[in-house]
């Protein structure tokens, strides 16, 4: 078989179908679809198993207790037979094109990991994402920086089952945890300019939550599973200004704003300020860092200074 597609599923009956249906209508033949039910108590259950009996040559469903996402697409890697995996949300949807664009590139220039552009869905409204393309000629460097979430890429199933890149058991921040990595295990890595993948922007995310979770704090697990993963592989020094760069923008600039939102944010805002000091000392000097726009520097400093005061007056005041 050439692919698995591996779909964690939650409480999702409103998109559900929207997302298999584009899934089972694509313009290739040799693939199946790996259906994890992650405990759901809507509707999401009956709706698989709908499809499942429809389609019984390409569905196959696993009903699981809630444990979350990593733990269900590691179980769709258990199970899946295909050379490459893809990874689809079940909110979100791809294009029909999706499968033969991605793996004909795949045979053809003999590629572990093909990525691809993602659209936002915003309502009934359409963006797209940037493709990064970031000025890098290194292709492992280009990557680690710009690919941090499993669902816009073709990867190599033996990539991910023979260097355990499977994803750590955390609650949330599982894929910036690992996918990152990918990468340096890579033997080669291409870009298609095209966007396949539609992208549900949700208000209840992660990213955008409003009320506290302390879903948040698994930031520090994952992070620091990242670095674990090019320490112990040897990769550390090779590729420490990438890494350190992430550091920046997922932990300090990305979970130090969501942080500050709530008003217990000091506690988590000395947390992230420790672990960056111990890991990377000098990261005000990063190169990637130093590319960004001032207001982005001025906010990880005033962060990093804890100035929250003056933070939120500047940010009123733009």
């Amino acid at each position: 078989m050439k692919v698995s597609i591996i779909v964690p599923v939650y409480n999702v009956e409103v998109h559900l179908r929207k997302s298999l249906d584009s899934l089972i209508n694509q313009n290739f033949t040799d693939y199946e679809i790996i259906l994890i039910n992650d405990g759901s108590t809507d509707n999401s259950p009956v709706i698989l198993e709908e499809y499942a009996k429809k389609y019984p040559e390409k569905i196959l469903v696993y009903h699981e207790k809630n444990s979350g996402q990593a733990v269900a697409r590691n179980l769709g890697l258990s199970k899946a037979r295909g050379d490459y995996i893809m990874f689809v949300d079940s909110d979100d949807y791809i294009d029909k094109n999706t499968l033969k664009v991605t793996y004909d590139k795949a045979q053809e220039t003999m590629a572990d990991i093909v990525c691809f552009g993602i659209y936002l869905v915003y309502d009934n409204e359409i963006k797209t994402k940037e493709f990064h393309k970031l000025k890098i000629a290194d292709d492992v460097r280009r990557y680690i920086l710009t690919n941090d979430g499993p669902c816009n890429k073709l990867i190599k199933t033996e990539l991910i089952k023979k260097n355990n890149l499977y994803f750590p058991k955390l609650r949330a921040y599982e894929d910036i945890a690992v996918v990152p990595a990918y990468g340096i295990f890579a033997k080669k890595i291409v870009w298609v300019d095209e966007c396949f993948y539609y992208y549900l922007m949700r208000t209840g995310s992660t990213m955008k939550q409003t009320v506290y979770s302390d879903k948040l704090l698994e930031i520090f697990a994952s992070m620091q599973n990242l670095v674990n993963i090019f320490i112990e592989n040897g990769w550390f020094k090779q590729y420490y200004y990438e890494l350190e760069f992430l550091l920046i923008h997922h932990l300090l600039h990305g979970a130090g704003l969501r942080f500050i939102k709530f008003d217990n944010y000091e506690d988590n805002l000395d947390k992230i300020i420790k672990m960056i000091k111990h890991t990377f000392p000098k990261w005000s000097k990063n190169i990637y860092y130093k590319k960004q726009t001032l207001k982005y520097r001025i906010i990880c400093q005033l962060l990093f200074k804890k100035q929250i005061k003056l933070l939120a007056f500047l940010r009123k005041s733009r």
